[in-house]
């Protein structure tokens, strides 16, 4: 063999390492294609049906407004979630884990402020109002979720964290915080909340001791609830009643979860077309908030339930591979974090709107209105997709 040919051997053989190599960086070291893929199918169709279910009721707002007026909030929101997630997307999650301390600080700040200087909306305190209203128990569900994947995964606090001096390290705090939320009250919160902080324990391979002593202090919470009477518990029972008998006070208590009950099934096979319901023309409350899966059951049908509820387990599925998948143990614990709190909130949604369980304020991630919330959900997928580029595995 000349040498001609073996330096056109050795550039070949180059040139197919180069391409390999290539191949290889599109296929590990790129965000999930399918995770960004569930992310923005469900945040279009979100946007979509938050225009269909608010038309009608878009007007009742202001003599100024019309059918586009709740639609155009939504859509700046959701351009600004989208900037957040990409520019998160792109901040190493290792600087994330350095600030997790100071956030979560801040996140109980902005709580005890809400009780301090907070807005009221329907008897509930839990807005806070710098010019744009948000919602710091939002932002909490975020930092509980970064605490405890920081805790978990230092290995001196772990190690005490998983036996029961653990109550000291995370217990104490994050009760500090569901407490704020329970005064608020916010129900919801509070059972989210504590689900996924009894998930990750569980990921962190937490002792039962400590398990027991988490009970405790949700008993001794709820004692301190009701002695100071923060929490309206005739209220809470009306709910549990309207769940054991739909149909006791339709036109009262039940009428919210009848009118929902009606959308769903008047919906049939296929639905009554994109933007042909009849639900939120004023029957059912508030249509494109919580309840919003119920207009999409009515004008989508069975399918397009389906095809919803199918993104959001492409988007589970992705989420907790991407944990398994995860470099070290923080960013492990925080998708898993993150995924679950999705995987939960779907699921009460769902529960809810169908009367699998009473009725509380649980929205449906991507598709119900929020503003700052919207923004909040999209900077935390940033996170994921951050994750999962520094995870090696195939992304599609």
């Amino acid at each position: 063999m000349s040498l001609n040919q073996k330096a056109e051997k050795k550039n070949a053989g180059g040139i197919e390492e180069a391409k390999r190599r290539i191949r290889e960086s599109i296929r590990y070291n790129q965000p999930d294609f399918w995770l960004l893929l569930a992310i923005i199918m469900l945040l279009g169709l979100g946007t979509m049906m938050v225009f269909s279910a608010s038309s009608a009721s878009a007007y009742s707002l202001n003599s100024q407004s019309n059918a586009y007026t709740i639609l155009k909030k939504q859509l700046i929101f959701a351009v600004l979630g989208v900037g957040a997630m990409l520019f998160v997307s792109m901040i190493d999650y290792k600087v994330v884990a350095r600030f997790t301390i100071p956030f979560f600080a801040l996140c109980i700040a902005l709580l005890v402020l809400v009780k301090l200087i907070g807005t009221t909306h329907n008897n509930a305190k839990r807005w806070l109002n710098f010019g744009i209203e948000f919602q710091p128990s939002e932002l909490y569900k975020i930092a509980v979720i970064l605490f405890l994947a920081y805790v978990f995964s230092k290995p001196r606090l772990s190690y005490k964290a998983v036996r029961l001096l653990g109550i000291l390290i995370y217990i104490v705090p994050v009760g500090i915080g569901i407490g704020l939320i329970a005064l608020q009250p916010h129900i919801s919160c509070v059972l989210i909340v504590g689900m996924v902080m009894v998930a990750m324990m569980f990921a962190g391979r937490v002792k039962l001791p400590t398990y027991l002593c988490m009970g405790a202090c949700a008993v001794l919470l709820a004692v301190i609830v009701f002695a100071t009477k923060s929490v309206n518990f005739e209220y809470i029972a009306e709910r549990f009643t309207t769940f054991l008998d739909p149909e006791h006070d339709t036109s009262g208590d039940s009428y919210q979860i009848m009118q929902s009950l009606y959308a769903i099934s008047s919906g049939g096979l296929f639905g009554k077309g994109f933007g042909k319901g009849v639900q939120k023309y004023l029957y059912l409350p508030e249509p494109y908030n919580d309840f919003i899966l119920s207009i999409l059951a009515e004008e989508l049908g069975f399918v397009g339930v389906t095809l919803v509820l199918g993104l959001f387990a492409l988007f589970i599925w992705r989420g907790y591979k991407i944990a398994r998948n995860a470099p070290d143990k923080f960013s492990s614990l925080t998708a898993f974090g993150i995924t679950t709190l999705i995987t939960v909130q779907v699921l009460m949604n769902v529960a809810v709107v169908t009367s699998s369980m009473p009725v509380t304020g649980i929205s449906l991630p991507f598709f119900s209105y929020g503003g700052t919330s919207l923004v909040i959900l999209l900077a935390s997928m940033g996170i994921l997709l951050n994750i999962s580029k520094q995870s090696h595995y195939e992304k599609f």
